[in-house]
């Protein structure tokens, strides 16, 4: 937990059907006694009110009238619906409207946020960042006031993010990544895992790592001549990761390939890929 004279951050780890090796998603309550905002609202299971009721009675943190949802995938959003009778206004980026309305149905109270909007909770000013990349409109919340991001998915404590066509898209994430950066930092709130606190770091290995892969595929497409993008996640993996997230990571593969299609270095041809 963070907190000024105004706010406490405390971060709120969920049981969730999340990937390997996560076992929880984070959501994470910013206020005090008087009022506070919930940055996602995990599964939609009984134990998610539990957990965060019981957070809320530990830190004598005021019930939340206002969900922010980074993004709309099951283990962020849906939990909306377990809290439905403190009648929150739950925020999103209009590009995620009709994922969020499916994901919380039959709640329905839905108001936008936009790049460069402030929230206000408790009387600190909280910053909206459309940093798009995991999907299209993913939202991170900045506190200036504590120099901390709340980054849902587009930053995991242990590992990498998944990027997934059609909602992902490599090129974004990594200007998000490069936007992130920019900002005065002493720690993150990442969507999965403990608090980070060497931010510029971390960031700097997701970002390298990404590049890495990037390279990677390149020369697997040199040496082999061409290759799906299944035969390029088994090559690059070597049945190091496992099976349950094999398919997350081929399509973070095809991410990777869409981009370097995009910059002109790749061909897709009958559903295999080669270097142009």
């Amino acid at each position: 937990m963070e907190q000024t004279d105004k706010i406490k951050v405390v971060r709120v780890p969920i049981e969730t059907p999340t990937l390997w090796p996560h076992t929880t998603t984070n959501s994470y309550l910013i206020g005090n006694d008087e009022e506070s905002i919930l940055i996602d609202a995990g599964y939609d299971k009984q134990e998610t009110r539990e957990t965060i009721e019981e957070a809320l009675q530990n830190y004598n943190i005021a019930i939340p009238k206002k969900i922010v949802l980074t993004h709309f995938h099951i283990d962020h959003a849906p939990g909306v619906k377990r809290l439905a009778d403190w009648e929150p206004i739950v925020y999103c980026h209009p590009l995620e409207t009709n994922d969020i309305e499916k994901a919380i149905y039959p709640y329905n109270r839905i108001q936008h946020l936009n790049d460069s909007d402030t929230l206000q909770v408790a009387g600190t000013s909280l910053s909206v960042i459309h940093g798009p990349g995991h999907t299209k409109g993913h939202l991170n919340i900045y506190i200036p006031s504590l120099e901390i991001l709340i980054a849902g998915d587009n930053v995991v404590a242990e590992g990498t993010t998944w990027i997934g066509p059609p909602e992902g898209n490599m090129s974004a994430y990594l200007d998000t990544l490069n936007r992130l950066k920019r900002l005065p930092l002493t720690k993150i709130g990442p969507g999965h895992g403990g608090w980070i606190k060497n931010p510029y770091e971390h960031l700097d290995f997701v970002i390298n790592r990404r590049l890495q892969r990037e390279n990677q595929i390149q020369s697997l497409l040199k040496k082999h001549g061409k290759l799906s993008a299944s035969e390029l996640t088994k090559l690059i993996y070597q049945d190091t990761i496992h099976p349950s997230i094999f398919g997350v990571a081929e399509r973070t593969t095809e991410a990777h390939l869409i981009k370097l299609i995009d910059e002109g270095k790749v061909i897709r041809q009958n559903g295999v890929y080669k270097l142009k």
